[in-house]
């Protein structure tokens, strides 16, 4: 089975209208909101029951309103509101809201792939596309992740045992996430709400960094039919604070204590200071 889903949404309503008003009301209401902490220069930010964040700045009004919209809360409002995704993106840019992030997820479940053997493709420098960095992480439990590109940069992408991820131990459940940011982000919401086929769009931008005609397990992604647009699964955190706990800071500890120099853990350490520092919210 083959799925493609929206997975992060961000914008910035850089003016206080009565479009982004409304949208707020809607779908961001602070009715029962609880305060969260703010990132990237805000000073004020709130979370609804969905998971919606919520920020801005009243001493700089010139930072806008800031939101942001994780999968789940994606899913919650496909679920309770009854709003297709296409709907929700447009809903976003009829509010005239200027996209910051915007992430896909491509699921392909039900079929065994080995990301080792994509990583040793990429190794072995038979990518066509143009992507030059990459990078992998194994955990101990396990867990299996491919990184194609920068953070710092508008395209990234991740490549995952995402079965392995939940402890799914039976399931054949990969993802390939392809993030999105400023102008790449933009102008691929402007494609997905067009009623163009969102298949085509997450190809045309993944097939640009990464082209592996010669790798078999890469090639399964894309293989056969086009995916469908899915339903964002409902994640809870503690099985994300597990996973972290339990394989993703084994595997770094012990990759750290065997290679503290290595160019993973320099990408790691440039990462989470991007993180920190950056003005863009991941």
């Amino acid at each position: 089975m083959r799925t493609i889903t929206l997975d992060w949404l961000a914008f910035t309503f850089k003016e206080d209208t009565h479009e982004a008003s409304e949208w707020i009301q809607l779908f961001a209401s602070d009715t029962s909101a609880v305060d969260c902490a703010p990132t990237n220069g805000y000073r004020a930010a709130y979370s609804t029951v969905k998971g919606i964040r919520v920020m801005w700045n009243v001493d700089r009004p010139e930072m806008g309103t800031h939101v942001i919209i994780p999968g789940s809360a994606i899913q919650s409002i496909v679920e309770h509101q009854n709003v297709h995704q296409k709907a929700l993106l447009k809903s976003v840019c009829d509010a005239r809201a200027s996209i910051t992030r915007l992430d896909l997820a491509y699921d392909l479940q039900g079929e065994i792939v080995s990301l080792d053997e994509i990583y040793k493709a990429l190794e072995r420098k038979e990518n066509k596309g143009t992507a030059r960095t990459f990078s992998q992480i194994h955990s101990v439990n396990g867990g299996n992740t491919v990184y194609v590109g920068s953070r710092q940069s508008e395209k990234f992408i991740r490549i995952y045992d995402k079965a392995a991820q939940l402890g799914a131990k039976n399931e054949a459940w990969f993802r390939y996430e392809l993030e999105t940011k400023g102008m790449v982000a933009r102008s691929l919401a402007s494609y997905l709400i067009q009623g163009n086929d969102w298949g085509d769009g997450f190809v045309s931008i993944a097939s640009g960094m990464v082209s592996l005609p010669s790798c078999g397990d890469y090639q399964k992604f894309f293989d056969g039919e086009m995916p469908e647009i899915g339903i964002p699964k409902m994640e809870k955190e503690t099985d994300r604070e597990k996973w972290i706990r339990e394989q993703v800071a084994p595997a770094v500890i012990k990759h750290y204590t065997q290679y503290r120099g290595s160019d993973a853990i320099r990408w790691l350490r440039e990462m989470l200071d991007y993180i920190d520092n950056t003005s863009v919210q991941l």
